[in-house]
């Protein structure tokens, strides 16, 4: 199966220069401390594992406070929505006045909300308090991921250093996508709805250390002397292949759930189905830290588009097995190849946003995964139980095929 990532590998170790060897490449990680020290790198990822905790411990929290599995997703669903729907509006707020002004505003309301959150899963409201609640944990939800990129870009730095803070951003991302779920597992033996309480807690801590330290003002370097900022939907339609991109990408997360919970529970062991989904998160976070080694002479387009038509061959083959050792495997191989996508991504949407736009930008780019899992698990599970598992990993394999399509658009604009 190493195959499938092959070409990515072969364009760098037979076509680079010796002086950027994949050894010196990785040497750049030891710069991003002395840029910014290893406690604020630790607190952002501290902040960062209270949101990745919310969707997860949303749904259990209220499923057992109300006994109903539909209302538990119906919540998730309010949350991760408004969530998506607010993020770019928290990053056009953020190009305004600053993240340190708007983080010291919206992280304790933030707080505030998951609070309110608990007390509904707690007293059991399954009625318009539950959706408030709801609502107002989407809607201060803070997108900590794309504020830290933001802030990267802001240093000035070179574009290898700047690829590889990115680079360590995404595997923090997706560390925290792993291990969010475990510990809402951890906590949860506790009492159902303690996973909201720690993530409250997370939140008024690491959060407010990371709204602490936040710059007064984010300068980009490519919007010093400009005075007007742009619209929202124009810094969206300036990255639309990156958005694209990213939604295709939580396209393929959403299906491919819905497709490992079928085949887990067809043969028996509904609960495995976690496990081997965590198999393509780290996967992705391993490439995610080893991106900087493909060659720069691997354009932007060819980092989406090979990635892509590679990880659909994975979902493909994934849908063909009767054993779910097998499945996680190619999830895997996947995994790594979904790891160069999301890091390119997000490199292409700060080249791509127009002066003053990065923090719209930068912000759009996860509310796109959060639009893509709802349409993935909802097209994946409507395949899975009308067809069969196999039918929702062909839904991951075409969302990697509308990932690769989306390098066509992104090739003519940075040509």
């Amino acid at each position: 199966m190493l195959p499938l990532v092959g070409p990515l590998w072969a364009v760098d170790f037979w076509s680079t220069p010796v002086q950027s060897s994949p050894f010196r490449a990785l040497a750049h990680y030891r710069s991003l401390p002395t840029i910014v020290s290893w406690r604020r790198l630790l607190v952002a990822a501290a902040a960062r594992a209270s949101y990745a905790m919310v969707p997860l411990g949303t749904m259990s929290a209220i499923t057992a406070s109300t006994g109903s599995v539909a209302l538990g997703g119906l919540a998730t669903g309010v949350v991760s929505l408004s969530t998506a729907i607010a993020s770019p509006f928290i990053g056009r707020w953020s190009d305004y006045s600053g993240q340190r002004r708007m983080l010291l505003i919206v992280t304790p309301l933030s707080a505030l909300a998951l609070a309110s959150l608990l007390t509904a899963a707690l007293m059991g409201w399954s009625d318009w308090r539950l959706w408030a609640a709801c609502l107002f944990v989407g809607v201060t939800s803070l997108p900590i991921g794309s504020l830290t990129r933001a802030r990267w870009v802001s240093h000035s730095l070179t574009p290898r250093l700047l690829a590889t803070a990115f680079s360590y951003e995404s595997m923090v991302d997706e560390l925290m996508f792993v291990f969010g779920p475990v510990l809402v597992g951890l906590t949860a033996v506790v009492f159902p709805a303690a996973p909201l309480a720690l993530a409250a807690g997370l939140v008024t801590v690491a959060g407010g250390l990371f709204a602490y330290h936040a710059p007064r003002t984010l300068v980009e370097p490519q919007a010093a002397g400009v005075d007007s900022r742009p619209s929202i939907a124009r810094v969206l339609w300036a990255i639309a292949p990156a958005i694209i991109a990213m939604m295709a990408i939580g396209t393929l997360f959403g299906a491919t759930q819905a497709g490992l919970t079928a085949k887990a529970t067809a043969l028996g062991v509904p609960g495995q189905a976690g496990v081997v989904y965590g198999a393509m998160g780290i996967g992705s976070a391993i490439m995610a830290i080893l991106v900087v080694v493909i060659s720069e002479r691997v354009t932007p387009a060819m980092r989406v588009a090979l990635p892509a038509f590679f990880a659909a061959g994975a979902m493909w083959l994934a849908g063909h097995f009767d054993s779910l050792l097998p499945v996680a495997g190619v999830l895997f191989v996947a995994g790594l190849n979904v790891g160069v996508m999301m890091v390119t991504s997000f490199t292409n949407a700060e080249k791509l946003a127009p002066a003053g736009g990065l923090a719209v930008a930068m912000t759009a780019m996860p509310a796109a995964i959060t639009v893509g899992v709802s349409a993935g698990s909802i097209a994946g599970g409507f395949a899975a139980s009308h067809t069969g598992p196999q039918a929702a990993f062909l839904v991951s394999a075409g969302a990697c095929v509308i990932a690769a399509l989306s390098a066509l658009p992104l090739a003519r604009r940075t040509r």
